[in-house]
């Protein structure tokens, strides 16, 4: 990872924390009830080798490898560029929203995962995923397949992968850095539940209708608790309270977030202050690309002063976490990352953080729905205090999601200290959808993953 990012920016480097390890000695830290599936897909097109590519199923006894043929790698491009072009093209996105079930169907076709399950001994609880290059993009924990063995009293049962490892499905970004990650939960003392500190930013650009409702729900779980509101989420406030950022044990970011394809460094968190004026944009340079004057664009097509923003530069550069448990970047793309690079890991916004020193990052894969995310976000943290991990906390959440029935939900909306504004926002949704499970498709839950240990 720290060798791409010098590669792309060569002023820029940093002290290295992350080791090349050794397989057998990592293996002998897993327990007995955990698998990973690591994967490296290859770029063959221009070989006669049949091989491009592999899935490798570790346990602590075992290293068990799956092939796949340059044809069947062929194919995954071919599904990874009808996936992009109709996410990248905004006309199509909303038809691409529409259909996300059945293309997940085909993606877990592709890689054979009624396979690599099989691969997997019964005993084991917990789920590892460690994607290469393209397929961190991709929400992998929301793929489904047929199984004959991990479900023993059902025969030939469909299930998603988050529903069949009871102890959770999580993200790594490579082993290395799980392996650095897993080290530091030995040498933190955790704080009891009721004593977890929150440092949030709530709505800094004011145009997230249902960011105050997540927000102002969630800080009454914590204690204490300091949120920077709307207008006070500036550059400028965060780097003054530096040193609160980097006591808090769970850090929310309720805001845009922005993944920059061809500058991966210049990916950024939304701050107050930062969207440009709507009447006055930018004027473009002689041809300079937007991130090399300065500004990026938003979806909305909106203008986003860089200085102004947090960026993944500076959270690898400048940010030290050492309190961290739990980093939740509750807004769009913040868990994509380059699809192209050929290295066994990736630069994006889960990995600084926890480069910067967080155990646990919480990230989304896509533009997601802003009512649909306030909700899976209030829901993962009534979850978390009762969970071994973050994983299983956010996989519950979103199993709740996939199951609610439009009663049972309006009942919990109830029990909810919502005040009169969160309230309307509720029924305006409600009123809009006539699904008996409105939650049930995976583009209102699928989109966030958790990456960590």
């Amino acid at each position: 990872m720290l060798e791409q990012i010098k590669q792309r920016e060569p002023e820029f480097t940093l002290t290295q924390k992350v080791e090349p390890i050794d397989i057998t000695k990592f293996q002998q830290t897993l327990d007995t009830e955990t698998a990973i599936v690591e994967w490296y897909i290859g770029n063959n097109s221009n070989s006669d080798d049949s091989w491009g590519g592999s899935a490798f199923i570790i346990t602590r006894d075992s290293i068990k490898p799956l092939r796949y043929s340059t044809t069947e790698i062929a194919e995954l491009e071919t599904w990874k560029n009808n996936y992009l072009d109709e996410y990248r093209n905004q006309k199509t996105n909303k038809i691409r929203q529409n259909t996300l079930s059945q293309k997940l169907q085909k993606l877990s076709e592709i890689l054979r995962l009624n396979e690599i399950i099989a691969h997997i001994p019964p005993n084991c609880k917990q789920l590892i995923l460690v994607p290469h290059r393209y397929l961190h993009l991709f929400p992998l924990h929301a793929l489904q397949f047929t199984s004959e063995t991990r479900f023993q009293e059902k025969t030939n049962f469909r299930g998603y992968l988050l529903d069949s490892f009871p102890a959770g499905v999580k993200y790594a970004p490579s082993l290395q850095l799980l392996e650095l990650v897993k080290n530091r939960i030995t040498t933190r003392n955790s704080p009891r539940p009721n004593q977890q500190q929150l440092f949030a930013l709530q709505n800094p650009t004011e145009d997230l209708f249902n960011a105050d409702m997540e927000v102002e729900t969630i800080k009454t779980r914590f204690n204490p608790h300091q949120v920077l509101l709307k207008k006070q989420a500036t550059k400028t406030a965060l780097n003054e309270n530096r040193e609160n950022l980097s006591n808090a044990n769970n850090l929310h970011f309720s805001c845009h977030g922005i993944f920059n394809f061809d500058s991966p460094l210049l990916s950024s968190l939304v701050l107050a202050d930062s969207l440009e004026p709507q009447t006055s944009p930018p004027p473009l340079e002689s041809n300079q690309p937007e991130e090399k004057q300065g500004y990026v664009t938003l979806r909305s097509g909106r203008k986003v002063c860089l200085e102004k923003c947090l960026t993944l530069r500076e959270i690898f550069a400048e940010l030290q976490l050492p309190q961290c448990s739990l980093v939740t970047l509750s807004a769009c793309e913040t868990g994509l990352t380059t699809s192209t690079a050929m290295t066994d890991e990736y630069i994006g916004l889960p990995s600084g953080f926890l480069y910067a020193g967080s155990i646990n990052v919480v990230t989304s894969l896509w533009a997601v729905d802003d009512f649909a995310t306030a909700i899976l976000m209030i829901k993962f943290y009534q979850e978390l205090p009762e969970a071994d991990s973050v994983a299983l906390a956010l996989n519950a959440a979103q199993n709740w999601m996939r199951g609610v029935s439009m009663e049972d939900f309006r009942v919990w909306v109830g029990l909810l200290n919502l005040d009169e504004k969160s309230r309307q926002s509720v029924e305006l949704w409600l009123a809009c959808s006539s699904e008996e499970q409105p939650f049930r498709d995976p583009k209102y839950w699928a989109a966030f993953c958790a990456t960590g240990y």
